[in-house]
């Protein structure tokens, strides 16, 4: 249990897509800030694929409209839907002009855990 009583969810995992899937271009597919850009969703159907391969539920989190090239290259700007199907749930974040909305698909990937506990 957690300071306020509430029990832990370790079934559970709040997923940043746009951090595991820029992480994946760049240190897997070695991509560039250039080009393609350093996404791929390869990464996070591989992250989800193997989090929910343990059990856990996923909860994914990204930008609204978030604009991302798939494997052929082409532009996506939603969440394959192989991606969704494995998920209990995407949360989409708001887009905000600003430096200090810079990280708000973190706040929103630690507000999500925070709500669920886990």
């Amino acid at each position: 249990h957690d300071r306020q009583g509430r029990p832990f969810d370790l079934k559970r995992v709040v997923v940043n897509f746009a951090n595991v899937g820029s992480t994946y271009g760049e240190r897997v597919l070695a991509r560039g800030k250039c080009g393609r850009g350093l996404f791929s969703y390869e990464g996070v159907r591989r992250c989800v694929q193997h989090l929910a391969s343990k059990g856990y539920a996923v909860v994914g989190v990204i930008y609204e409209n978030f604009k991302a090239t798939d494997e052929q290259g082409l532009e996506v700007s939603s969440v394959p839907e192989d991606i969704v199907r494995m998920c209990e749930s995407i949360e989409l974040t708001p887009r905000f002009r600003g430096q200090q909305h810079r990280s708000a698909d973190d706040e929103m990937t630690i507000k999500c855990a925070y709500r669920r506990n886990c």
